[in-house]
């Protein structure tokens, strides 16, 4: 069991970084630093939260290649998951990941499901039930773990909390050439458009055997559920207006998932959801403004949702969520 050591945030300097409910605890939600200075441990960022953290945030563990650092109580509300009163920063326990230069990153990422294991037994929680930080507001977090970094996927973290091996990529030779890549590195490069379009050309790129790259589809195919679905019984114009309530969550995959329909099917969605969102008004509120009213959940979650109680156009929006990110 990886030992963990207490540093509670004081309830006056808590009172500024928390929201003030209590946290029912329905998820845990993974990220990481984004810090690779020497020296920027588990250690550092539990003492830099009991100092009085100087941005707009708070998380509830630190996690390195050596131990782990608790800085607030499972139940507080902590700020890290960029959705205002949203359930990532409502419902959720954060827990950040040292990827400190000086630091074994494997050993750190390991640590890291140790403790999401623990917590998960602790609160009775199903694996279902680990989130990223991007599930919740769309950032590029835990950013190395999703890029893949030193051969660790969000699979392979997802199978690490499991308490399951690592399997080590297969070697496949193809004439003089030799792939090292596992499944799950070769579909995450597929899905990222680093081998283009179409399978060929995919499976040349890849330099992999036909039976090999069947695999990698398959693995795509399952990843972003390219599957033949049935048209939905509900017409376009209904999915619109459950799109723009928030019905349907974040990120269009996740809607068109919980939609149930083809994605030919949620690009008509996506196109008339679009078409009644241009023109938006502009405001008066500063960038600075909107953020801070966006953090305090004062335009409820989802972006969509978000931009339309705003009231401004998409590009203003993005304005507005890069700031919202930099300060979380």
């Amino acid at each position: 069991m990886l030992k963990v050591k207490k540093q509670i945030v004081s309830a006056g300097l808590a009172s500024n970084v928390t929201y003030g409910g209590k946290n029912p605890i329905n998820y845990i939600t993974v990220h990481q630093t984004g810090n690779t200075n020497k020296g920027a441990n588990a250690k550092v960022h539990a003492k830099l939260q009991s100092n009085g953290n100087s941005r707009a945030a708070s998380w509830h563990y630190t996690v390195d290649d050596k131990e782990a650092y608790q800085s607030f109580e499972d139940t507080a509300q902590c700020w890290h998951c960029g959705d205002g009163q949203g359930p990532g920063n409502t419902q959720s326990i954060g827990v950040e990941i040292c990827i400190n230069s000086d630091g074994n990153y494997k050993k750190s990422v390991e640590n890291g499901a140790k403790l999401v294991k623990q917590l998960m037994d602790k609160h009775n929680l199903t694996i279902d039930r680990v989130k990223q930080h991007y599930d919740w507001s769309g950032k590029n977090c835990p950013a190395q773990i999703r890029a893949g970094q030193q051969g660790v996927t969000w699979s392979d973290f997802i199978n690490m909390v499991k308490g399951a091996k690592v399997s080590k990529p297969k070697e496949t030779k193809i004439g003089s050439k030799q792939i090292t890549k596992s499944i799950d590195q070769l579909a995450d490069e597929v899905i990222a458009g680093k081998h283009g379009s179409g399978h060929a050309n995919r499976r040349k790129s890849l330099g992999i055997s036909q039976s090999e790259y069947d695999k990698v589809r398959a693995e795509v195919n399952k990843r972003t559920g390219s599957t033949t679905k049935p048209a939905s019984k509900k017409s376009v114009t209904q999915m619109v207006n459950e799109v723009l309530k928030g019905q349907h969550g974040n990120g269009h995959a996740q809607r068109q998932k919980s939609l149930g329909i083809s994605k030919s099917e949620y690009n008509k969605v996506k196109s008339e959801v679009n078409k009644r969102l241009i023109g938006a008004k502009p405001t008066s509120k500063s960038i600075s403004q909107m953020a801070t009213e966006v953090i305090q959940g004062k335009h409820g979650f989802g972006h969509e949702n978000r931009r339309k109680s705003l009231g401004i156009s998409k590009t203003e929006y993005e304005k507005v969520r890069k700031e919202v990110n930099k300060r979380l």
